[in-house]
């Protein structure tokens, strides 16, 4: 008895994870920079802005010869009738080291990707951004 109802529950809830992937399946992809390679001087950061049409989400893939690196996310929303009545969002230091990928979600407006390292060196980093929507 036990042992069905735990296969009954299990089938269930793998349907229900299904149906949930299914649904929020972004099926749009566009590589915004691909393998791009920068030198970077100490506490230093190369900066890319772009402007989603659509919510969704960004994938930063990071190598660098620093384990200082860090990728940061910022965001702005505006309504299109409002511009006063916006938000902005905020990642923070999400550190990735010397090879690291950092997922964050997206809104349509400004969005600033900050790739950067606080090594007193500096360093080379190398990077592909792919947005999704």
């Amino acid at each position: 008895m036990y042992y069905y109802d735990y296969n009954a529950t299990m089938s269930s809830l793998n349907a229900c994870e299904n149906a949930s992937a299914l649904s929020v399946g972004l099926e749009n992809e566009q590589t915004l920079v691909n393998d791009q390679t920068v030198s970077e001087s100490a506490n230093s950061a190369y900066i890319y802005n772009f402007n989603p049409p659509f919510a969704g989400y960004v994938e930063v893939i990071v190598t660098s010869t620093s384990p200082n690196t860090y990728v940061q996310i910022t965001g702005e929303f505006y309504l299109p009738k409002s511009p006063n009545s916006g938000w902005t969002y905020y990642s923070g230091d999400l550190p990735v080291g010397t090879s690291g990928t950092v997922y964050f979600p997206v809104v349509p407006g400004q969005v600033t990707i900050s790739i950067g390292n606080t090594d007193p060196n500096g360093a080379t980093v190398t990077f592909t951004i792919i947005y999704y929507s």
